[in-house]
C-alpha cells in the first residue's frame, strides 16, 4: 500500500506541474540605441528659459547580453527646458515602446546637460503582454541638434528635427 501511495503522490505532482506551469522571472542587462526624429513647438516660459514641448519617435534597437538583437517602435512626448545664455538644459519624456500589438513597455527618461548633449536615466515603469510588470533602469545619453534649434527660435515657432540619437547603456530589467 505504501508503494501505491508513493506512486500516486508522484503522479499527482507531475500532473499538477503540467497543468499549472511554473513561470519564472526574466531578467537581463541590455544595450539600446534609438535614432529619433522630433517635432513640436517652442515657448518662452520665463526670462531665461525656452521650452520645447513635442514628441520624438523612432526605432529602438536592443542587444541582449546573449547577443540577440530586437527592435521596437518608440513614441515619447518630451519636454526640453533650455537656458540659451548658459547653454544648460534638462529634458523629461514618457515613452511607449511597442514590440507588437500586444507587447508594449512604458518608460520615463530624465536628463540634464548642455545644449545637444544630455545625460541621465532611462527607467522602465510598466508594460503589457510579455512586458507586464516590467521594471528596471539604465544610463542614457541623448545627442541632438534640438537644443541649438530651440535656442535660436522665437517663442511660438514650430520645430522639426530629423536626426537625434538616444543611447541606453546597461539597462537592467526584470519581468516577474
Amino acid at each position: 500500500m505504501t508503494d501505491k501511495k508513493g506512486y500516486l503522490a508522484a503522479a499527482t505532482a507531475l500532473l499538477l506541474l503540467n497543468i499549472s506551469p511554473v513561470q519564472s522571472a526574466e531578467q537581463d542587462t541590455i544595450q539600446a540605441i534609438i535614432p529619433w526624429a522630433a517635432e513640436g513647438r517652442v515657448f518662452q516660459v520665463d526670462t531665461e528659459t525656452m521650452m520645447f514641448l513635442g514628441a520624438m519617435h523612432g526605432v529602438m534597437y536592443v542587444q541582449s547580453s546573449r547577443g540577440e538583437i530586437h527592435e521596437a517602435f518608440v513614441m515619447c512626448p518630451v519636454t526640453l527646458n533650455l537656458n540659451p545664455a548658459s547653454g544648460d538644459s534638462d529634458a523629461s519624456a514618457h515613452c511607449e515602446i511597442t514590440a507588437s500589438a500586444d507587447d508594449v513597455a512604458y518608460a520615463e527618461l530624465a536628463c540634464k546637460g548642455k545644449v545637444g548633449d544630455c545625460t541621465g536615466t532611462f527607467t522602465l515603469i510598466d508594460g503589457e503582454g510579455r512586458f507586464a510588470g516590467i521594471s528596471g533602469s539604465g544610463k542614457l545619453r541623448v545627442r541632438s541638434p534640438l537644443g541649438a534649434l530651440v535656442a535660436g527660435a522665437a517663442a511660438g515657432a514650430d520645430i522639426r528635427v530629423d536626426s537625434g540619437l538616444l543611447v541606453v547603456k546597461d539597462l537592467e530589467y526584470r519581468i516577474p
